[in-house]
């Protein structure tokens, strides 16, 4: 019996479960097994007392622990909820702010790489460069060294001009000399033939040399694609230094950390110990596919960390900076444990009262209820003898002298032997199949994580049709109409599940505003379903038709593609339709015979032939109008 409750309350939980909002159904999830955990622990120890369950009804213990529960769970799955709000809105603040900081960042690195270059720029503009070739080609050397010192004077100028520190050189291929506010280095023909024009490149450095940009620019700008004669190439340069000083300035009071991550490789962070560090992250990160702008979340350091990430086009590198989800998740994580902490307290402090509750109630009622168990198995002898010092004690007096009461009458007073039974057909109600509803869920599951959304709301339509019929019990004279509307959500629910089922459902408009009896359709298309179409291989079909007959007489045929039966079995099936159920009869279509025969009276049932238009059987319910003089419900 215990059992039995637990299954509904399992049940409960995953019915009311799907209408919460979607995104904290995992979540909800969590909090509901935590609970299902809790209700078994509380059934192994009512088990563990005594050997079984408590016997009786309804134990005001389960009751109870189950009204704790109840209360209880829709407080933990709002927090839960509220508290994965928190979370996103806090990762999305996350994102927004990193975003605009990188691209402000970016901007910075960008002007002043542009501002380098415009020097250069500037200095093609500058006669001195002709005016040095020309004293050279003249030998005019004292005009040659006034020209040199006013071009170096120049290039420093420029060279101030910048916050960065950088290096501004010119190179005269004609005159194999280069002029530069760097003079421990010489002119060198093999730098200018590899490097490319106008584009800044990254150079990993060499020695005691540190990595650098360079920028060329020739004079003409097309003379390197062609053969015209080149006048002078300039270059600039800056250092990884200038970037790691932004970086530094960037993340000055900031969690995390900030790296460059150029197209080779490399990685600049704001301190050269650290370089090696995020190494591995920019490796990783270099494999993936990159975009000019975006963020990521992925695990660095043995923690799970928010990454973001703008493109330098200029510079061919990407700005990353990443930041540790638990800085900022912490207090949230810490208050949510903490109000855990709190609902296992105060569920243990409800099973501590309901216990109480059990000892000094629930136990003196089912020694009642024991006694009168006895009393109906006829053992009036049976008597109470344990006292609980409470109001309880009183009852169990009483009882026991109604006890010795009823056994004097009992033995003076003759009793009736011979009594009459009533057969009672009981209406069977097709109820929630817990097989069924865990399958369609387990297929939503498995379109979730292919990403089906469409296959999840068709499925979750059909099946809260299907479950919203069947549990509405007020109405028991229902119109055709929503029978095969039921049928329909049940046909389209196996037809996703099985990928192989075809339906169709044809019947006159003016039959589907008939009454008929609850769940008379539903039984015998399941049957066709399960019996018919399920066993066979291959597509299979359920078509359902519906006429009208003279005399006001209702047929409604539902046949199916499946293997059908031969004539004998499907005569002695018949027959067993007309006798009592026993182990061998279907109670599908047995209750549905039943039910029609017991209210319409003769003519009424099922019937069952071969399928002329598919291959399988044909099941044909008849009724008829009350109204058109069939007489009203039989007594049974």
């Amino acid at each position: 019996m215990v059992v039995l409750r637990y299954s509904s309350f399992r049940f409960l939980l995953l019915f009311w479960g799907p209408t919460l909002t979607s995104n904290v159904l995992h979540c909800k999830m969590e909090a509901f097994f935590f609970v299902e955990y809790i209700f078994k622990v509380t059934i192994n120890i009512l088990r563990l007392r005594g050997g079984k369950p408590m016997q009786g009804n309804r134990p005001i213990f389960v009751k109870i622990t189950g009204v704790i529960l109840i209360l209880l769970l829709p407080i933990v799955l709002l927090y839960t909820y509220f508290s994965q709000t928190s979370f996103h809105v806090i990762d999305k603040q996350i994102s927004n702010y990193n975003e605009s900081q990188l691209l402000f960042l970016k901007s910075q690195i960008e002007l002043g790489a542009e501002r380098l270059a415009m020097s250069s720029s500037v200095l093609t503009r500058d006669s001195s460069v002709l005016n040095l070739q020309v004293s050279m080609l003249t030998k005019d050397y004292y005009r040659m060294i006034d020209l040199q010192m006013q071009l170096k004077e120049k290039l420093y100028l420029q060279s101030f001009s910048s916050n960065w520190t950088n290096t501004i050189s010119v190179y005269l291929p004609d005159l194999q000399t280069r002029i530069s506010t760097n003079l421990s280095e010489g002119y060198n023909g093999g730098d200018l033939d590899k490097a490319a024009n106008g584009k800044w490149q990254f150079q990993p450095g060499s020695g005691n040399e540190a990595p650098f940009y360079q920028l060329l620019i020739w004079d003409p700008y097309f003379s390197k694609a062609n053969s015209t004669p080149v006048n002078a190439v300039y270059e600039v340069r800056f250092g990884l230094d200038n970037i790691r000083k932004m970086l530094q300035h960037y993340k000055l009071e900031s969690p995390g950390g900030c790296f460059l991550l150029t197209r080779s490789g490399h990685v600049f962070s704001n301190s050269e110990t650290a370089d090696s560090a995020v190494a591995g992250l920019g490796a990783t990160l270099l494999q993936s596919e990159l975009s000019d702008i975006g963020h990521r979340s992925l695990a660095f350091k043995g923690e799970q960390t928010y990454l973001s990430y703008a493109y330098l086009p200029a510079l061919d590198a990407w700005l990353i900076d990443y930041v540790p989800l638990s800085v900022f998740h912490a207090p949230i994580v810490q208050s949510r444990n903490l109000f855990y902490a709190s609902m296992l307290v105060l569920v243990v402090l409800g099973f501590v009262a309901s216990y109480l509750l059990y000892l000094h109630v629930q136990k003196p009622i089912s020694l009642i209820m024991k006694g009168l168990k006895h009393f109906e198995m006829g053992d009036y002898a049976f008597r109470i003898n344990k006292r609980f010092h409470n109001e309880f004690d009183y009852m169990m007096q009483r009882f026991n002298d109604m006890g010795r009461e009823i056994q004097h009458l009992i033995q003076n007073v003759y009793e009736e032997q011979n009594r009459s039974r009533l057969a009672t057909l009981k209406q069977l109600q097709s109820q929630i199949n817990p097989h069924f509803l865990y399958n369609c869920l387990s297929f939503i599951a498995g379109c979730a994580k292919a990403g089906l959304t469409d296959t999840i709301k068709e499925m979750a339509y059909h099946l809260g049709g299907y479950y919203r019929y069947t549990t509405r019990v007020e109405n028991q004279m229902p119109l055709l109409q929503e029978e095969i509307d039921l049928v329909r959500h049940y046909l389209q629910i196996y037809a996703l599940r099985l990928e192989r089922l075809d339906y169709q459902i044809d019947v006159p408009p003016d039959m589907l505003n008939a009454p008929v009896m609850r769940l008379i359709v539903q039984p015998v298309v399941e049957n066709a379903v399960m019996h018919g179409i399920e066993p066979k291989p291959g597509r299979g079909s359920v078509r359902i038709s519906g006429w009208r007959e003279s005399l006001g007489w209702h047929i409604l045929q539902i046949e199916d593609s499946g293997m059908g039966m031969t004539e004998e079995s499907i005569m002695a099936y018949m027959r067993r339709l007309e006798q009592p159920m026993d182990e061998r009869t279907g109670c599908g279509l047995w209750n549905v015979h039943q039910r029609l025969k017991q209210r319409f009276g003769p003519g009424a049932g099922i019937y069952i032939e071969p399928s002329k238009q598919l291959s399988g059987l044909c099941v044909r319910l008849s009724w008829k109008d009350e109204e058109d003089g069939v007489g009203g419900e039989r007594p049974l």
